[in-house]
């Protein structure tokens, strides 16, 4: 026993590796690794949630259009075609369901 009675610092990496300078670089080169595939999801994440909302963001003005054309063609008013422009999809799928 008189060889364990020493006090030992463990460092994370000695723990991890041999104790070899390879081997302690290539546990830091997969800890960066890690850290950088998770920069890339979080990215990945925003650019998908940025495409969905332009996506909305495009409907929505599509249907305003929409709105605005139908109301002017029907009530030859400015002020009901703003209004129905501002409601938008809802306004056309109304249109479409009870008459034009």
């Amino acid at each position: 026993m008189g060889q364990y009675e020493d006090q030992v610092e463990v460092v994370e990496a000695e723990v991890i590796s041999d104790g070899s300078e390879s081997s302690q670089k290539d546990y830091w080169r997969e800890k960066i690794k890690e850290e950088l595939r998770e920069e890339l999801r979080e990215d990945y994440r925003h650019q998908l949630r940025k495409g969905a909302m332009s996506t909305l963001g495009k409907s929505y003005n599509l249907g305003m259009m929409i709105a605005v054309v139908v109301s002017f063609s029907i009530h030859h008013s400015i002020l009901w075609a703003i209004i129905h422009g501002l409601l938008g999809w809802f306004y056309v799928i109304y249109k479409i369901l009870f008459g034009y």
